[in-house]
């Protein structure tokens, strides 16, 4: 044990650790993101900025499918929803709207009771359906690009 004077608390502010992580990228004619929760605001603010890097990514024509895997959890507070909310809002205003949506959620994740109402942001401007595995989810991608017209794309490696 030592004897010397106890040191002062710290004066650095606590760091609210990230809540989750969400990557984007572009695979031939489909926006693919892994999202992995919880999500706070923060978290959905940094989505917007990696979804408008990789909508640069797009085809010219921005006519596109749209893979989003969700993992971990579902969990999210209202902050958070209401930033997703206005990002989608936004990318719509900008034109930049898949030609469908592809939820790949596997069932009994945390928070999968709001899966319904986390669709129907993106319901508002584009069809969104739901897959529980990557092959049914990519198969349901190409099926939406063949409908609207586009060639269908071989799946990225896994």
């Amino acid at each position: 044990m030592s004897s010397g004077p106890a040191l002062p608390p710290s004066r650095h502010p606590v760091v609210k650790p990230s809540f989750g992580r969400v990557s984007v990228g572009v695979h031939g004619r489909v926006m693919v993101s892994l999202a992995e929760g919880p999500f706070d605001a923060p978290l959905m603010a940094a989505v917007k900025r990696a979804i408008a890097l990789a909508g640069k990514r797009l085809p010219a024509d921005r006519r596109f499918g749209d893979l989003l895997e969700i993992r971990g959890s579902l969990q999210m507070d209202s902050d958070a929803l209401a930033e997703l909310r206005a990002s989608i809002d936004a990318f719509g205003s900008r034109g930049i709207v898949a030609v469908s949506t592809v939820f790949l959620v596997r069932p009994g994740i945390p928070g999968i009771e709001r899966l319904p109402a986390l669709m129907d942001i993106w319901r508002a401007s584009r069809p969104v359906r739901r897959a529980d595995n990557f092959d049914a989810a990519w198969a349901l991608v190409n099926a939406d690009l063949a409908a609207a017209g586009l060639p269908t794309q071989e799946p990225p490696p896994r």
